[in-house]
């Protein structure tokens, strides 16, 4: 078969796409990004990042981050995949910003954000607020520039096919009258630019949503968790490989310290979507109460220090401190990992800053404040607090 190809460029990113004889996934790959421009350009010398042949069972595709290449079945399978290295290219060609997996929807002005959580289905709730009138951003990236914008990249939300049965049949509706390109696994949904926003749009961010589907629920519960959790999941959730974790917590600080966050917990998607619309910007949501006790990360198992242990500890010199709320981030060392600090190891940690102290001291002073703490259980938990925090940098012993 003879060799045709054509080179496209994207709006933003510049020629980065070559399809050889496959220029039947033109319009699938328009249909799927409607809102990024792809236009034909003049062939490049050297071939551009992403590369795409027709192959007797589907397509094959090269890319930077497929350097030996993969062979996908269907148009749809790859698009999702041309997608995906099409961001990568506009991150890579944009160090400027930051990029998030994350479901972003515009909600009086604002972005609302929710960051991806195991099983809550962010595409599906996503999909669900374009239904009850909420204009999309994205379902599974967003960019956020220095001025704590929003960025669209113009991409449509991707459905997991088919559908859940027990889905609201109002959602099943919209979903059908909106499907666009799909296979047996996947499908785009077509939406206008009412409901979709343009690649380069900006919106300045109004709330974190952290999501968690229980279908034990009756109905949606709302629940005004500390800024920390919205940072958390943010930083989790980033794929900035060019940037530390210290460099990313010093650009996203400034733009959680009045930013709200919140749990929203829900059975069927297309209710909390309409549920939450309707509450929105309501002095509802200004009047809940902060989560008493935000979880945090679990620690890695690391032994506990012997509870004869003498040594005397203090913080270390080089560690790095962000205050944010009632919590504390810190960072061992320049470039290094970041390790969140709840109430009590936020006290330790205090302690350790003014003077040196050892498991005992610290075990009594701790005791003092919890008046109704048994010491022995104080001492073990300071003895694998302590520990935890030498194994990760934040302490150093005094006499070594």
């Amino acid at each position: 078969m003879p060799r045709h190809y054509q080179d496209y460029a994207l709006e933003s990113v510049g020629p980065c796409l070559r399809l050889v004889n496959a220029k039947a996934l033109l319009p699938v790959l328009k249909a799927a990004m409607p809102g990024w421009p792809i236009t034909p350009c003049t062939a490049v010398h050297e071939p551009p990042d992403v590369c795409v042949w027709r192959h007797p069972q589907g397509y094959w595709q090269e890319a930077p981050a497929l350097p030996e290449g993969v062979l996908l079945d269907t148009a749809v399978g790859t698009a999702c995949s041309v997608i995906a290295d099409a961001a990568g290219a506009y991150f890579y060609r944009h160090p400027e910003l930051v990029g998030l997996h994350c479901g972003s929807v515009e909600m009086g002005g604002k972005l609302v954000i929710f960051p991806d959580a195991h099983r809550a289905g962010k595409s599906t709730l996503t999909a669900a607020f374009a239904a009850a009138g909420q204009r999309v951003f994205g379902d599974d990236v967003l960019a956020l520039n220095k001025q704590g914008e929003g960025i669209s990249l113009g991409v449509a939300p991707r459905l997991r096919l088919p559908l859940p049965e027990s889905i609201s049949p109002i959602f099943q509706q919209f979903v059908q009258a909106h499907l666009g390109p799909h296979d047996s696994r996947y499908g785009y949904l077509r939406l206008n630019n009412k409901q979709l926003a343009a690649h380069g749009q900006c919106c300045p961010l109004g709330a974190i949503l952290l999501i968690d589907r229980d279908d034990a629920l009756s109905e949606p519960q709302l629940t005004r968790l500390q800024p920390g959790d919205g940072l958390w999941q943010l930083l989790q959730q980033n794929f900035a490989e060019h940037e530390s974790d210290q460099a990313l917590i010093q650009r996203f600080l400034p733009l959680l310290q009045d930013l709200p966050c919140f749990l929203l917990r829900y059975r069927d998607a297309f209710e909390a979507a309409q549920w939450l619309t309707q509450r929105w910007g309501s002095e509802h949501l200004e009047s809940l109460a902060r989560a008493s006790q935000p979880p945090c990360d679990t620690p890695e198992v690391i032994p506990a220090l012997a509870p004869t242990d003498a040594r005397r500890w203090q913080a270390s010199d080089a560690a790095f401190e962000f205050p944010l709320g009632d919590e504390l981030f810190v960072i061992a060392e320049e470039g290094g990992a970041i390790h969140r600090l709840n109430t009590t190891s936020r006290a330790v940690w205090a302690l350790l800053n003014h003077e040196p102290m050892d498991l005992e001291s610290v075990s009594d002073t701790l005791a003092g404040f919890f008046a109704d703490a048994e010491f022995g259980q104080v001492r073990q938990d300071m003895a694998q607090l302590l520990a935890q925090f030498y194994h990760a940098g934040l302490i150093q012993d005094v006499n070594a």
